[in-house]
């Protein structure tokens, strides 16, 4: 088939909005970009592993960069994220990663992990934060580049996806994107918005307002989403839900995570590790309380009986800066 034609139907599946995003990418590629599965080459890298040992209880810190809604980190993290919010692998030096995503001046502690990014939160107009063919491909073709220059990880931010043919499509590329991080020594993470994952956001295209109305529901709905939970998730050292819309959401652990409307977090059970995406304002709210624990005590009911939280991913908004 003329895969330039496939690109003009493609699906293009839209989450709801996470993170604050700014950056601007491209969707669409060209067939010579398109990572694909090659036979015993994609199995050797599926059996790659990474050297580098997350500390659990792990904590976890977005660093936006010039985002003013973005606070300083909460305790110590031990992986610090660069987030920028593109389709584009978003930063690629680990001098940018310190300097340049710095919320309030705050620095990574020496002995954090550092995570550039790939995808973001739905944004509006021309920008795009969309997991796309040519990103994913970014990723395959830099991975070895980012473990020399000290990255530890990527995470990939799945709110948003444009360009795929089919999920054969998507599933053969996210594979061989996250089986070359982890050939090249890093750990990958996944995170996926509150509601990206619901049933509305696949079977009914999600925010039409956002990406100029480009938004198609997940390609093959519902079926294909519990497959890619069974098959691709644990390919990941970290999957991370957002458990918040705004960011600023308190309450218990069933309020600021679920409804998730139709599909169940136990289909993530595969994940290495279980990090939730929590708001720096709900971490306050437990006055001392240890999050990882407070997540636990509720994990059978709201994650599944299978799911152990070791960590958890601070979004710290601040609440009078948008």
């Amino acid at each position: 088939r003329c895969y330039a034609t496939a690109l003009a139907l493609a699906a293009v599946a839209t989450f709801t909005h996470g993170h604050p995003t700014q950056a601007a990418g491209t969707a669409g590629t060209a067939e010579s970009e398109r990572p694909t599965a090659r036979g015993t080459e994609f199995a050797t890298l599926l059996g790659g592993s990474s050297p580098d040992s997350l500390v659990t209880p792990g904590v976890g810190y977005y660093a936006g960069k010039e985002i003013a809604s973005y606070g300083p980190p909460i305790g110590t993290p031990t992986v610090w994220i660069c987030f920028v919010g593109s389709s584009e692998l978003t930063p690629t030096t680990t001098a940018a990663c310190k300097d340049g995503y710095s919320p309030a001046g705050s620095k990574p502690p020496s002995t954090a992990l550092l995570f550039t990014n790939i995808g973001g939160g739905a944004g509006a107009g021309d920008i795009e934060q969309s997991i796309t063919p040519a990103g994913l491909s970014s990723v395959v073709s830099m991975a070895p580049t980012l473990k020399a220059n000290g990255f530890s990880g990527v995470s990939f931010d799945m709110e948003t996806l444009s360009g795929f043919a089919s999920y054969d499509d998507f599933s053969q590329a996210m594979k061989y994107a996250v089986g070359n991080c982890t050939a090249a020594g890093l750990l990958t993470l996944l995170t996926t918005a509150k509601s990206g994952i619901s049933t509305g956001a696949l079977l009914n295209g999600g925010l039409p307002s956002v990406n100029n109305g480009r938004t198609q529901p997940w390609p093959g709905g519902t079926t294909t989403f519990a497959t890619f939970q069974e098959d691709v998730v644990p390919l990941f050292d970290i999957y991370s839900p957002q458990c918040y819309s705004s960011g600023t959401q308190v309450g218990s652990v069933h309020d600021i995570c679920i409804p998730f409307g139709g599909i169940s977090y136990a289909g993530f059970s595969g994940a290495k590790h279980f990090w939730p995406s929590v708001g720096g304002k709900w971490v306050q709210s437990l006055n001392g309380a240890d999050p990882v624990d407070t997540l636990n005590a509720e994990s059978g009911t709201n994650f599944g009986p299978d799911i152990t939280v070791t960590g958890y991913i601070v979004f710290n908004k601040i609440f009078d800066k948008i």
